[in-house]
């Protein structure tokens, strides 16, 4: 369990933003808005919950902004790693709490995905209300550096002269690089095996270790690796090539543009949660976003801002379940 506290100080890296921190605490106001009588929201700790293990894309993500939301909100963010099944445990556990927006979720796309692939999940889309779409980040298709795979088409061509031969590592059933790797599939016709692993994490591990032979992860997972050259990138998923790594051809170029797949991570609060609560988290995650330190931050852990509000997040959700159940549907991913 990681603790944030809104009273320490405000600092990503580097310089302290707050000059009166102490005096400003002792009068019980903060430097966002005006403020807020003691019964007005929140007025005690704020738990967040995220489904997937620290150093996960999400937990990265998370601890960038519970400082600056801490700050905003007066009150401490505890950031609660409650990870298994593929994000299904931590999801469901914030289904269960109470819609008051005192316990939050932190996830990227299993949330709508787990329950596409497991009609026994527990947890729909519409056991939640969305706060906000946060971020985004690509996806990278790796294999170990010493395969023999140079480009993503030799790979494609060995894997059709061994129909279920070679494997593909995920973080679990219903999780992003599970599908993703259900529509290479697809798209490229070949037949791989699926191994779920739990996290993305383990799936690199299980690359490295030469476990399994292939999978498609956040560049986040992947970059430190692939720096080290222990890690070898095939594709990236982008409309052009990264600037980091000038190398690595995009999905686009290599002909399979619906391969062009970003990792987004988003928050959502419990159904039935007090729609004045959910303006409140969402105007101050909006704010967070804006903040050009917790900007530079994300950029540097491989990811995007997005900032889309409640509105903007819903439709964009709705969209992408449809667009994944009609691949689940054609690519018959089943749990």
């Amino acid at each position: 369990m990681i603790v944030v506290h809104a009273a320490a100080k405000f600092r990503l890296e580097g310089k302290l933003r707050a000059t009166a921190l102490t005096g400003v605490l002792v009068a019980g106001a903060f430097l966002t808005g005006p403020i807020l009588p003691a019964a007005e929201y929140p007025t005690k700790t704020i738990q967040v919950i995220n489904p997937y293990p620290p150093g996960a894309v999400t937990d990265i993500i998370a601890r960038i902004l519970a400082p600056r939301m801490s700050f905003a909100l007066g009150q401490q963010l505890v950031i609660i790693n409650k990870a298994g099944g593929g994000g299904a445990v931590g999801i469901h556990a914030a289904k269960e709490a109470a819609p008051d927006g005192y316990t939050i979720l932190v996830t990227p796309p299993p949330i709508l995905l787990i329950p596409i692939v497991n009609k026994n999940s527990g947890f729909t889309t519409k056991d939640f209300v969305p706060i906000a779409l946060a971020t985004s980040s690509p996806n990278t298709t790796v294999v170990k550096a010493d395969a023999p795979w140079k480009r993503l088409e030799e790979f494609i061509a060995d894997a059709k002269k061994k129909p279920g031969e070679l494997t593909y590592g995920s973080a679990g059933p219903g999780t992003t690089p599970h599908f993703i790797g259900e529509l290479v599939k697809l798209k490229t016709g070949i037949d791989l095996t699926h191994v779920p692993l739990g996290s993305e994490s383990a799936a690199a591990t299980a690359v490295l270790g030469g476990h399994v032979n292939i999978s498609f992860l956040t560049l986040g997972t992947t970059r430190s690796h692939i720096e080290a050259g222990t890690l070898r990138a095939l594709a990236v998923a982008s409309n052009r090539r990264l600037k980091d790594f000038p190398n690595v051809p995009t999905t686009v170029e290599k002909g399979f543009p619906e391969l062009n797949l970003k990792v987004w991570v988003g928050f959502f609060a419990p159904a039935k949660t007090p729609a004045p609560v959910v303006k409140r988290l969402a105007g101050v995650i909006s704010d967070s976003l804006k903040d050009p330190e917790v900007v530079a931050h994300i950029e540097k852990s491989q990811a995007l801002v997005e900032n889309l509000g409640p509105q903007e997040a819903a439709k964009f959700y709705a969209d992408e379940e449809r667009k994944w159940s009609e691949v689940a549907r054609v690519a018959k991913i089943s749990n």
